[in-house]
């Protein structure tokens, strides 16, 4: 009963809420937008959406319907990504999702491996926050996810808990820090560090720590992603901390790492549906990463290992 063009407009307004935004998100006109709307809500006999100060909201009629929305989606543009595949020769697709610094650690060599047992298989890698990523493998847009997320979160999908987490300071090696054996929170703390924002899971959990343990919250500087709190440390701007990704990735730029405070939220996890079944390449890559995980970020949990 619903084309895709309509389906499309469907997920647009369900992510974005207003006409405008969401006609924008799939190339259409507001006015178009608007018309399509209308001409769906009476073929379907409901309302889709209700106004409320001046935005449009689903019905408890539309938001039903969401789910197999985001359903029929995925399933046609896997369609269309197989078919890309097919006529280019390639023999099957892996969908990974990853955290970005997860992408830039722990991936490229899990990575390697699955590709030399898989050479033909065609991979997208996409882009998001550990919430992006857990809806991604809810909706079937991805095979694998990898996040840093908390245990709540991750209790929506299936999921393998790769290794505890922990803070790390990270400087330049030339850094009177870099000398030191052992470095705590607290001297960290009164410095004023880099650190990742608090609506980052790793960012929230330094935040907790400084607060529980009484020590200041003086940033002097907060980012959103480790490895941008990494290149600053490397210019000299000051000490960062990071979880125990961003201290690996730290180290294989150039930089001293110091561990600070084993956590145990948030966890580094893989994820995927409950609902699907995982194909032949995502299961290497989800024992890749596994490996990978033992090999050096237990190692970086506890130091005296």
């Amino acid at each position: 009963m619903l084309n895709r063009r309509e389906l499309l407009l469907l997920r647009a307004m369900y992510r974005h809420d207003t006409v405008t935004a969401a006609a924008e998100a799939i190339n259409m006109t507001q006015p178009a937008a608007s018309a399509l709307l209308r001409d769906m809500e009476t073929r379907l006999g409901f309302a889709l959406f209700s106004r409320e100060n001046r935005r449009l909201h689903l019905t408890s009629q539309g938001r039903s319907l969401i789910p197999e929305v985001l359903n029929a989606l995925a399933g046609i543009e896997a369609v269309d990504r197989l078919a890309v595949d097919i006529r280019q020769g390639a023999l099957a697709r892996l969908d990974v999702g990853a955290v970005a610094i997860a992408a830039s650690s722990l991936l490229p060599a899990a990575m390697a491996a699955m590709r030399q047992a898989h050479p033909s298989v065609a991979v997208t890698v996409r882009a998001g926050t550990a919430l992006e990523i857990i809806e991604m493998a809810v909706d079937h847009r991805i095979d694998l996810g990898i996040i840093i997320g908390s245990p709540s979160d991750i209790d929506r999908v299936s999921s393998l808990r790769l290794a505890p987490l922990s803070l790390h300071a990270v400087m330049r090696k030339d850094h009177p820090w870099a000398r030191l054996p052992v470095l705590t929170l607290a001297e960290v703390a009164e410095a004023g560090p880099i650190v990742l924002a608090p609506a980052l899971p790793a960012g929230r959990a330094t935040r907790q720590a400084l607060d529980t343990r009484g020590l200041p919250y003086r940033p002097i500087i907060e980012v959103a992603q480790s490895s941008a709190a990494c290149a600053l440390a490397a210019e000299g701007l000051g000490v960062a901390i990071v979880e125990s990704l961003g201290a690996h990735y730290a180290e294989r730029q150039g930089l001293a790492s110091r561990h600070l405070l084993a956590l145990e939220d948030p966890v580094l996890a893989v994820v995927w549906s409950r609902d699907r079944a995982m194909s032949a390449p995502a299961q290497l890559l989800q024992a890749g990463l596994a490996e990978q995980a033992r090999t050096w970020l237990t190692r970086a949990v506890d130091p005296t290992a």
